[in-house]
């Protein structure tokens, strides 16, 4: 006779295969909305800090800056990590517009921008009006040019920059900038992530995301919001062509997003010991920190906070993982 032990046990993997087959029939985002939705919730409830695994951080993807990043879907098959750059414009890498598999270029009606994307909220989105391909870039060609200009400046036919705001561009960093990497990567495909100790000065092996998991778009981090800073430098002609700019610019006022970081500062005050948990008296530990930093006491949770406060974690953290 099978104990009752033995057959609970039994029960319990039957169901744990049945779910693991029918997960396989379901196509790859479906499969991953559930999980890494309940397990990004979990983990901010368990921890009201803005550090997560203590090297990345989950942000809120409807506050500005994090609002001008976002997804582009494409046909259906796969994403890819996309920059707003002005109000009808996106930064977004060039081979993720082509299909290796058919040998063509996908259409622009092929392909959506969510902006702020966050749990399957695909509110802010629009299709794709057209898009223009860096030079010098050649699919399935893995030369160092090639790879230098994976880059595709993409119109939309929404003004969605003027809901999310944008990030500003640049081909060069300097040591002292704040250097982070963020978006969105496999496994946490519906949730923004963020390592802001991924900068000059630090190992990749410890400080920023595996490449397994996709690659994130580098930023140069500032008070007054993100500049896409990338890896691989946009050249000087396709940059002076595309008419980019160094300067990011805030979102117009917006019933999607809210212009200021308030949900990273105050998870950042918990981090920096201001706050004991992000429901104690916000703004008495925000004042209080704004007066350390020696930063207008505003006791707002604006973009200059948030970039003070990223500086102090840094310096905390020396550029390396929390013990």
């Amino acid at each position: 006779m099978i104990s009752g032990r033995f057959h609970a046990l039994l029960i319990t993997m039957i169901v744990i295969l049945a779910g693991c087959s029918a997960q396989q029939k379901q196509t790859p985002s479906q499969a991953t909305t559930s999980s890494s939705t309940n397990t990004s919730e979990k983990i901010q409830q368990d921890n009201p800090g803005f550090l997560v695994g203590k090297n990345f951080a989950l942000l809120e993807a409807r506050e500005y800056p994090w609002s001008t990043l976002g997804r582009l879907n494409v046909a259906g098959r796969h994403f890819c990590n996309g920059t707003m750059v002005s109000s009808r414009k996106l930064l977004a890498p060039a081979s993720c517009l082509y299909d290796l598999i058919e040998n063509r270029w996908f259409q622009p009606k092929e392909m959506v921008f969510v902006a702020g994307y966050q749990r399957d909220d695909s509110t802010i989105s629009s299709v794709v009006k057209s898009y223009q391909i860096s030079q010098g870039f050649t699919p399935a060609n893995k030369s160092l040019k090639s790879l230098l200009n994976n880059w595709a400046l993409i119109e939309l036919n929404n003004p969605l920059g003027n809901y999310t705001g944008w990030a500003g561009v640049t081909s060069q960093t300097h040591p002292n900038d704040l250097i982070i990497e963020a978006g969105y990567r496999r496994g946490w495909e519906h949730i923004q992530a963020l390592f802001p100790f991924c900068n000059q000065n630090t190992a990749r092996s410890t400080s920023c995301p595996s490449r397994n998991e996709g690659p994130l778009n580098r930023f140069s981090i500032t008070d007054q919001g993100l500049v896409l800073a990338p890896s691989n430098v946009i050249a000087d002609q396709t940059y002076q062509s595309w008419n980019l700019s160094p300067h990011p610019a805030a979102p117009q006022k917006s019933p999607y997003i809210t212009s200021q970081p308030q949900n990273s500062v105050q998870r950042l005050l918990v981090d920096l010991k201001y706050l004991e948990t992000n429901t104690s008296d916000v703004s008495k530990a925000l004042l209080q920190a704004q007066q350390d930093l020696n930063i207008p006491p505003t006791e707002e949770a604006d973009s200059t906070t948030l970039y003070h406060l990223l500086k102090r974690l840094n310096a905390l953290y020396n550029g390396k993982p929390a013990s």
